[in-house]
């Protein structure tokens, strides 16, 4: 009875006056130290006793101290995530899902995210702010370049970051990406496998990293499977890959010979289908194999192309979760950065023969 008469205690009328976490420890009989670090999560306080604190303190209406749990802890409990200054930017559905991801993982662990953007000269200055002010805890860098400066600036700094994506620095920092060459490859060789002498391949952005990878994936496959380089043409877009597909795919269906076509979107995937019926080529694995990198983008309906279509498939959003997954590691857990692939699934139109799929790799990333 002693301890109802202890709840009923700190359940006082609105506006008298804020519950601290010393009523909630006493109300508790626990330490101010297990009650803080049963609310931020810390592994070495036991489940039973953490869902206690946090019942009572979401009973009694208890707020953490943002700027006291600073000064104590000195962090923020917020990341900064720097973009580009570019209006297409904002509306490119394949960052909308990362954000989307990002957003919730972070909102689930208690931190908040400064989204800001830059002119591309000033960035550096960005980083730079935050950094002295101590302003974040740590930092999400995407869509990185070969020699990224945004990368080496933040590795001089010595402070957390993730980058979604990877470079050849990539054993110094923590990471969250695709399988791009091998998914590539294997994209290139199933068409090779199922009869295809031509092939165009309609890339990304080649200043970034993961279209690299991809297009190296993809001359690593016609190399391994005994084709000439010129049984293979690539096609780069212009990042965001946003309206490239219709104008790209009719390039390609110019070239001779050309029987499959492979997309580093199914955003410019579904844009070329329309290029491909103008053109009067049905998509049916013989006269036309169409091969597309499926980033789950919530916004397109592609079900009409399922059995037309082959479908890498690999969730962005899923990348972005694991994005603040990595920052929690580095800066809660004190871990060494590590990197993390997200997996890909192939889903093979109707006819295709995926048999070649369960065959080793001749060639690996280098």
């Amino acid at each position: 009875m002693a301890k109802d008469r202890k709840t009923s205690s700190l359940t006082r009328p609105t506006g008298v006056r804020s519950v601290t976490i010393k009523d909630l420890a006493a109300e508790l009989e626990l330490s101010i130290t297990t009650i803080s670090r049963a609310l931020n999560g810390y592994t070495d306080v036991g489940e039973k006793t953490r869902k206690r604190v946090e019942e009572a303190a979401q009973r009694v209406g208890y707020r953490p101290n943002r700027n006291a749990q600073r000064l104590v802890t000195q962090r923020t409990h917020s990341f900064a995530w720097v973009q580009a200054d570019n209006d297409r930017k904002f509306v490119d559905p394949h960052f909308v899902e990362v954000m989307s991801g990002v957003l919730r993982a972070a909102r689930g662990h208690n931190y908040d995210l400064v989204l800001t953007s830059a002119l591309p000269d000033q960035r550096m200055t960005a980083y730079d702010r935050y950094v002295r002010d101590n302003s974040v805890d740590g930092f999400i860098v995407d869509l990185p370049q070969p020699g990224d400066p945004c990368i080496s600036f933040l590795l001089d700094a010595h402070r957390p970051f993730v980058v979604h994506g990877r470079e050849e620095r990539a054993d110094q920092y923590g990471w969250v990406d695709i399988d791009n060459f091998g998914n590539f490859y294997d994209l290139t060789r199933l068409m090779i496998a199922n009869g295809h002498r031509h092939i165009a391949f309609i890339n990304g952005d080649e200043t970034y990293s993961f279209a690299i990878a991809r297009r190296k994936g993809a001359e690593a496959a016609v190399r391994d499977m005994g084709l000439a380089p010129d049984s293979l043409t690539i096609l780069s877009s212009v990042h965001p890959m946003t309206d490239a597909g219709f104008q790209l795919t009719e390039q390609a269906l110019n070239l001779p010979g050309v029987s499959a076509l492979l997309y580093s979107s199914t955003l410019m995937a579904v844009e070329g289908y329309a290029a491909i019926a103008r053109a009067g080529r049905e998509v049916d694995g013989v006269d036309l194999a169409v091969g597309t990198m499926d980033d789950e983008l919530h916004f397109l309906d592609i079900g009409r192309f399922t059995g037309q279509f082959t479908f890498v498939r690999s969730s962005l959003r899923e990348a972005g979760a694991a994005l603040i997954a990595e920052l929690i590691r580095e800066c809660e857990d004190g871990q060494p950065p590590a990197g993390t692939i997200i997996p890909s699934s192939f889903q093979c139109a109707a006819g295709m023969d995926a048999a070649i799929l369960a065959t080793p790799r001749l060639s690996a990333e280098t």
